[in-house]
């Protein structure tokens, strides 16, 4: 009888692995991977610094300088997590350079560049907005610290911050530049 059933042991330990493994896919971040999103580009699921304060965290401007979030206090801001081999980030890079130059006078353009010494490192970064010629201010977001502090899931992720440094509405995504337009008239 035994003998007949000598796979059960091997069964037992496979569903057991795929469990595992599972439950780590589930579970686990992924934010190189777009969530859900509605109509308006909101997320399906209220991000959860929405309607709160701003967090601090800290950036590296392109001479290598370090920048605190609290350095652009003095405006509304629209941040903005990104990485150049992000394929939605390449769609929507090219409308939120359009806002820029029509709105970098009246709020300030946080673009974090998420750094993460694999696939995105300085000099990637560097040639991409050099090669696209753009011309809004951009960061480094070394480790992803910020991203960790901002609780970005997938990339890219825009925040609308107002003068009084609350996040008004948090994007994963936005159709055009007018949809974007009219986020920024609300703050």
């Amino acid at each position: 009888m035994l003998k007949e059933k000598w796979w059960l042991p091997f069964l037992t330990v496979g569903v057991i692995l795929v469990a595992v493994f599972a439950l780590f896919y589930i579970a686990g971040p992924n934010r190189h991977n777009k969530g859900s999103t509605q109509k308006d580009g909101s997320s399906a699921v209220e991000h959860e610094l929405t309607g709160q304060q701003l967090p601090e965290f800290e950036m590296v401007d392109q001479a290598g300088y370090q920048k605190k979030i609290t350095e652009f206090y003095n405006k509304p801001m629209l941040v903005v997590e990104w990485a150049s081999w992000c394929p939605d980030c390449q769609k929507q890079l090219p409308e939120i350079q359009k806002v820029y130059e029509k709105y970098k006078g009246n709020i300030h353009f946080v673009m974090l560049d998420m750094l993460d010494s694999k696939r995105e490192t300085k000099e990637r970064a560097d040639q991409y907005i050099s090669e696209k010629d753009y011309t809004f201010p951009y960061y480094y977001d070394t480790d992803e610290r910020a991203a960790d502090i901002l609780h970005v899931q997938s990339i890219p992720t825009i925040y609308l911050v107002d003068k009084n440094q609350k996040v008004k509405k948090v994007m994963t995504d936005f159709h055009d530049e007018a949809a974007l337009e009219k986020q920024l008239e609300e703050i």
